[in-house]
Parts: C-alpha cells; structure tokens; sequence
C-alpha cells in the first residue's frame, strides 16, 4: 500500500497557506505558489505546494513538485520544524526529495509522519536512513512493510535486515516477502555479521543498482493517485545472460543445463556452444562474479536470489540449498523467458519445476506446458493435465521420449491413439 493522498480541510492547511490556494485564491497567485515566488513562511509554502499537487491541477500540479525539489535547505528545515506539518505533505516531500538524506532523516524523525510514508521511503532510502528507521523497532514492528521494504533496498546492510528479520520471526510478526519461507528457514542456522555486508554489496551486479535507481525515479516521479508498484519495476538486463542460447527456445530430450552437462553425449551442438562461451566469459569478469556468490553464505544468497538479475538468478537457482532455488523462482523478476527455459531444465531441483508447474500464470504460456510435459521433475499428475492442451505433434514426441516417466509416454501413445 501507499499513502492515501487528499486535499487538504482549511483547518488542516492553515490560515496562510489557505489564502494562496484555497477556492477563493487568485488564479495568478496559485501560479506564483506553485513557483515557489510567493513570500510565505516556510511551513505554509509546503503545505501550499501539496495542495496545488494533492488536487492534480492540471496546469500547475507538475510545477509545484519541481519547485519542491529545488528549494533550499533552510526552507525545508523551517517547514520540518514545525510540528503540525500535515502527514501527507511529509509524504509528498519523501518521495519528491527521495535522494536528499538530509531532508530524509528529518522526515522519518517527524512526529506526524505516516506508517505508510515510512514504508515507502524504506524502498528507496540510502544507507543511513535505512539504519535510522531500522533503530525505530517499536515503529517497524507495529508496521512490518518497513522491514518488508527494507530488505529490498539494496542500499540496506545485510547485518540489519538480518537482526531485523530475527525479531520479527520471534516475535511471531507477519511479513509478506514471497520468500518468507525460505528466510525463516535460513534464519535458523544463520547470525547477523556487520563484516560481512560488504560481501552482499560486492556480489550484487550492476544490474541490481540499475533496478534501484529505476524504483527511485517511479517513487520520486509518481502522482497522488498513481499505483506505486515498485515490485514491478526491474531493469531490462536481458544482454546480460542469452537464456535461450543457454537452454535453448524449445524443449527437447538432450536439454540441460550447460555448465553441467553441455559436453555430454547427444547434446545439441548449439548448446555446446553457448556453454563455451559462457565458460570464456567466466574466465574473465563473469569468474570473478560466480566467485563473489559462490562464497555467499544462505541467507545473503536468498536475498540476492530475490533483488538480483537473471544472470544471478540463473546462477542461484542452481544452488544445492533448496531455500535459495526457491527463492531465485519466486523473486518478481522473473520472467516469461526465464520461466521456459526453467522449466525445460532437468538438472533443476523437483521443487523449483513444481513451483513452475503450479503458476497459472506461466503454465499458459504453450512452451511452458510443453517443457514441462518433457521434463521428468515435473509431478505426473499436473503433466498429464498439461499434455491434454498440446498438440498432436508434440503429443508425438512425448509419446517417443525415453527421459520421461514410462506412465506419462504411454498416456500419449494412448492420446495419439484416440486421435487416429
């Protein structure tokens, strides 16, 4: 959720601001408000700001929130020293001023500031304001979409996000993370250490930065009635990693993964191919980043799993600890590509094609349907149902594949049959 943005009451706005941009206020005046040229003292020109914004003025609501982003330092110092500045204009001003951390700091120290405003400066904060609100326990844990945000602004320490997870499965706190499984299962064997979160911070690409500063500009740019779907927002980092050179655009009897087995007898030459020349990229920078995470320990490696790229994601989802395969599969960033080429893949973990297999959303896609038909991980029952949408020539080759369950061959030739 977001704040719930509103225009604000008179007696909300005060006497000064309301005479600038009340009903009754000259039209040219507004102008010169929303240009910050009006003589008002600083808390009254803030609150006049998100009123020209709040009510979506069409002429006027884009420049009030420039003006905010440019105004001085001692301004907004004035504004946030008084008490009874309304929540939403702290609101307003955390995501126009989402990279100022001075304004930040005074923001999430302010008496009047909403959970939800909390929530979402946690998204996109800087290091230090991350510190700030993670010392505000009794606030977070009244709140817990502060922690949920937290742990994924990658510009907050692992050891922090870490101490702050503890407490709140302690505490028997709900979080909502779609890995939230896997975390708690970690958590067990696992203890916060400040000297490792420089690791964490080395192993995230440049990808991972690249997502955050998109988020920043969404939050920072969106309007009082705009959806702020962060967990939508990721960078496009498809160069980074040729999925289907890798895995192929199809599923087939010889498909695996080629740092496993590409040299293997009957594999495609192509993907014998692409797995060399992913091995020549690993012996120069790309060695040095499967390097960084191969000495990651679970519960950074479920983390990054989450924020990371599909280069670490592809990477992870190859780990032998089932709490950070899981949660490579369940990060939002995956995607449709991704997915197929999952689900084509048998050296995976029988979780991972299972979780695959129960999305309603990925097994519509044909090729999903079909890998996973041809894929033995697959749990029989939901491939029996897959193979009933495919058609009569792949149902032919289900029926003649020799790397699937015996039962699962049979029910197609008995398709196939009933076809004839």
């Amino acid at each position: 959720m977001a704040f719930a943005h509103r225009p604000l009451e008179q007696s909300e706005a005060g006497p000064g601001a309301w005479r600038v941009v009340g009903p009754d206020a000259p039209a040219p005046l507004r102008g010169m408000v929303a240009r910050g040229l009006a003589p008002l003292p600083p808390r009254d020109l803030i609150v006049a700001l998100y009123q020209i914004w709040v009510t979506n003025d069409p002429d006027l609501g884009t420049v009030a929130a420039k003006t905010v982003e440019g105004l001085p330092a001692p301004i907004l110092k004035g504004a946030f020293d008084d008490g009874g500045l309304p929540a939403g204009a702290l609101d307003f001003l955390g995501r126009r001023l989402s990279r100022n951390v001075d304004a930040l700091e005074r923001i999430v120290r302010h008496r009047n500031v909403d959970d939800e405003t909390l929530a979402g400066i946690a998204r996109v904060c800087p290091e230090s304001v991350c510190d700030t609100l993670a010392d505000n326990q009794e606030r977070w844990m009244r709140h817990p979409a502060i922690v949920e945000s937290l742990y994924q602004n990658p510009n907050c320490r692992m050891s922090v996000v870490h101490r702050m997870l503890e407490l709140a499965v302690r505490e028997g706190i709900e979080l909502h993370l779609p890995n939230m499984d896997e975390i708690k299962a970690a958590l067990v064997e696992s203890v916060a250490d400040p000297e490792r979160d420089e690791v964490f911070r080395r192993a995230a690409s440049a990808g991972v930065a690249e997502t955050h500063a998109r988020v920043v500009e969404k939050f920072q740019a969106a309007g009082s009635d705009d959806d702020l779907d962060l967990d939508g927002v990721f960078a496009d980092t498809s160069g980074q990693l040729d999925l289907e050179g890798l895995f192929g655009d199809a599923a087939t009897d010889a498909l695996s993964l080629p740092f496993e087995d590409a040299d293997a007898e009957g594999a495609p030459e192509g993907l014998q191919a692409a797995a060399a020349a992913v091995a020549e990229e690993a012996a120069g920078a790309g060695a040095g980043r499967f390097f960084m995470i191969s000495k990651m320990r679970p519960m950074e490696k479920i983390r990054l799993a989450l924020l990371g790229t599909n280069f670490e994601r592809f990477v992870l989802i190859r780990d032998s600890n089932k709490a950070v395969c899981m949660s490579a599969i369940k990060s939002p960033k995956v995607n449709d590509n991704e997915v197929v080429a999952y689900a084509a893949n048998r050296t995976l973990a029988r979780d991972v094609i299972a979780y695959i297999a129960r999305r309603r959303e990925w097994t519509k896609l044909y090729s999903v349907q079909l890998n996973l038909v041809l894929n033995p991980k697959t749990p029989m029952a939901l491939a029996l149902g897959f193979m009933t949408r495919l058609h009569a020539h792949d149902v032919k080759k289900v029926a003649f594949s020799k790397n699937i369950p015996s039962a699962l061959a049979m029910a197609a030739r008995r398709r196939m049959d009933q076809r004839k």
